[in-house]
Order: C-alpha cells, then sequence, then structure tokens
C-alpha cells in the first residue's frame, strides 16, 4: 500500500464491472477528479469518445486472460481537458479484477506531434522552395505587362477596370507566392529588437477593418522588447485576428493580450528555458471539434471552401513556420462551444531598445530616375 500510494504513475485495481476498485492518489493528480468522484462512476465515463470502442475491446481481451500492454487512449480530466495515457494490465481471472498501471505521456504526444508538424512544414517548405521564386518571376512579368498597357492608353471604362482587377489579381498572387516562400530556407526573416506595443496595436485595428468583431488588447505595461521581424509578426497577428473573425460570423469580440512570461517548458514542446513574450488571440466562436484540432497545423488542411483568397490551408501553418523560425512556439487551446485562444511565445529580446538617432535634414535635390536591370527577358 505504501509504494501504490507513492508511485507518480497512476495505479488502479477494477471490477469486470467497469468501476475503480482502488485507486492509488496519482488519479487525483494527473486528471483533477476526487477520489470518491472516481470510484463512483463507470470507468468508460472517463474514456475519450474516440478512444472507448478500441479501450473496451481491450478490456474483454483482459476478461479472457490476455494482459494489455501498450495501449494508449485519453481520459477526461475535471476542467474538461483530456491526457494521454499508455497502460499496462493483467487480471485475476478467479476474483474477476484486474490491476493497472497507467503512466501520463501527454507531454511525449505534444512532442511527437510538433515534431510530426515540423516534418510536414519543411516537406512544403522543399516545395514551396523550388518553385515560388521562379513563379514570381512570371508573375511580375504579367504585372509589368499590364502597367505597359495601362501606360500606352486605354479606350474605355471597362478596360480600366479589367486592368484594375487583374493587377489586384498579381498582387494577390504574389503574396501568396511570399507566404510560400516563409516555408523555404531562403525565406529567413530579417530580425532586430523590437518593441511589440506598436505592433500589436496596428495589427488589431488593420485585422478589424471593415468587420463586425470587437477587438479589446491587454498589454502588459512593462512588456519585454523581442527579437522579432516587424512585418511577420504583423502578419502573423492579422492572421490570427482574421481567422478568430471568421469564427464569429455573427459578430462578437476577439481578445489580443501580451505578458512577460517565464517558461521552463512548454506542454512538451522543445522550448528553451528563459524570458518569453506570451502573445494570445482569443474569440468567442464555437471552437474547434476534438477530432481535427490536431490537424490545424498541417499544410493545406483547412474547413473553409476553396477560393483565391481563402480556404487554401495555409494561413495557420505559415504563422506556425514564422514564430517557429524566430525561436519560438505555437499551440492552439479550444473546445467546442467555448471558442479558441492561439498561443505564441517569442524569446524576449537580451538587448535593450535603443531610441532611433533622427534622419540628418539635407538640402532638397532634383528629381533623378533610377534604370532597373533584370537578366529575364521578359
Amino acid at each position: 500500500h505504501r509504494l501504490f500510494d507513492l508511485s507518480l504513475d497512476l495505479h488502479c485495481i477494477a471490477g469486470l464491472d467497469g468501476f475503480f476498485k482502488e485507486i492509488n492518489p496519482s488519479w487525483t493528480r494527473v486528471l483533477g477528479w476526487s477520489r470518491e468522484e472516481l470510484l463512483a462512476r463507470p470507468v468508460a465515463d472517463f474514456m475519450h469518445p474516440d478512444d472507448r470502442e478500441r479501450t473496451l475491446k481491450a478490456r474483454a481481451d483482459l476478461a479472457r486472460g490476455i494482459p494489455v500492454q501498450g495501449l494508449e487512449n485519453r481520459y477526461l480530466c475535471k476542467d474538461g481537458s483530456f491526457r494521454w495515457l499508455s497502460w499496462q494490465s493483467s487480471v485475476d481471472v478467479g476474483a474477476a479484477l484486474v490491476f493497472a498501471v497507467a503512466r501520463d505521456i501527454t507531454g511525449r504526444r505534444l512532442l511527437d506531434q510538433e515534431r510530426l508538424i515540423m516534418d510536414k512544414l519543411q516537406s512544403t517548405g522543399v516545395l514551396a522552395g523550388g518553385i515560388a521564386h521562379d513563379f514570381n518571376n512570371l508573375l511580375a512579368s504579367i504585372l509589368l505587362n499590364l502597367e505597359m498597357i495601362a501606360m500606352s492608353g486605354v479606350t474605355t471604362e471597362q478596360q480600366r477596370q479589367l486592368l484594375q482587377n487583374a493587377q489586384q489579381n498579381v498582387h494577390s498572387a504574389k503574396s501568396l507566392t511570399r507566404q510560400l516562400i516563409t516555408f523555404a530556407e531562403g525565406g529567413e526573416s530579417s530580425r532586430k529588437t523590437t518593441d511589440l506595443r506598436k505592433i500589436l496595436p496596428e495589427s488589431l485595428s488593420l485585422a478589424l477593418k471593415n468587420s463586425n468583431v470587437r477587438g479589446e488588447i491587454h498589454l502588459a505595461g512593462n512588456l519585454w522588447p523581442a527579437d522579432v521581424d516587424e512585418e511577420q509578426i504583423g502578419q502573423v497577428v492579422q492572421n490570427l485576428i482574421a481567422n478568430a473573425c471568421e469564427a464569429m460570423p455573427g459578430g462578437g469580440t476577439v481578445y489580443l493580450r501580451a505578458e512577460n512570461a517565464m517558461l521552463d517548458s512548454l506542454g512538451g514542446t522543445e522550448i528553451r528555458w528563459g524570458k518569453y513574450l506570451h502573445i494570445s488571440v482569443s474569440d468567442e466562436g464555437d471552437g474547434i471539434p476534438a477530432e481535427i484540432l490536431s490537424k490545424v497545423f498541417d499544410p493545406y488542411f483547412s474547413t473553409k471552401r476553396r477560393g483565391p483568397q481563402r480556404g487554401m490551408g495555409l494561413g495557420l501553418p505559415i504563422c506556425h513556420a514564422i514564430i517557429q523560425k524566430q525561436g519560438g512556439t505555437m499551440t492552439v487551446d479550444s473546445q467546442s462551444g467555448r471558442g479558441t485562444t492561439v498561443h505564441c511565445h517569442l524569446p524576449a529580446s537580451r538587448t535593450p531598445l535603443t531610441k532611433a538617432d533622427p534622419a540628418p535634414r539635407g538640402k532638397a535635390t532634383a528629381s533623378r530616375k533610377i534604370l532597373v536591370m533584370d537578366d529575364e527577358p521578359s
């Protein structure tokens, strides 16, 4: 009994009737339920719905005297979240009792998931790096030809509108190409010590323009500076806020928060110990179903309709890649009916902010022309 109670793993004795008979204190520590609550309800009540069928099949094998080794499933915590457990079980058929030990492997599962995401992003980066730059050159040629047509003089308002539409579509395609390059080796960011207290409000304002969603921002007064690429971090925050707005088509409030954080670990990720800026974007939408939550960082996975501006499944993967390249990490916390929160942790800068020197005032000069040469014939 002393060893039973001291173990960091979750020990239990259960009956073949589907109820716990005895548990050690680690069950309460890991899942949050009291001993009385765990003993009073069927074990199946605590299993994740997606894992219940195969877990009950394993129990049926136990009843026939077949031990269970390495079964992994999710158990419900009192706060509504789930923890991954790995099981070793055997049965005393004569006494109709199951003796089992479970180990909490949630951190390992999250780390495996993070590595899988990075492998997928790396594969996407190889593809993007191979085509994005050449595709960008083609778009530049198309855009230059459209501009030349516009300069040569158009005759009707309809022609001017068609040219304008074509130019806008090319610019949209170039924006998508820049996003693809973010995945590639050549898409490295230009980082410098930055005060995010200016970037974050601007990003919120831009993302909510012409939206029926209200924004609330909470920034720590002593927010540390961060070594980041200003443009890319602005892109990340705007994309996250745009996703939050799409989760609330009937309107609502999106919350943008930033605070200082000292971290030694984060949910099984390979984040290093130190000072971080914790940026979070929360919405009041319906949340992300549990069955697809693990796929939100997969390139080209999307629940939205396909189209030139939306539904490509690149928004969150690109944000994830940007944060990773800048030494941080991104996680998503969501439950159906309770909204979604995206958490970004960025390393705080070790260099204090310095005021920029004022630009030198010089005399006005005559206008000059700049010739740009390119080896692409088009």
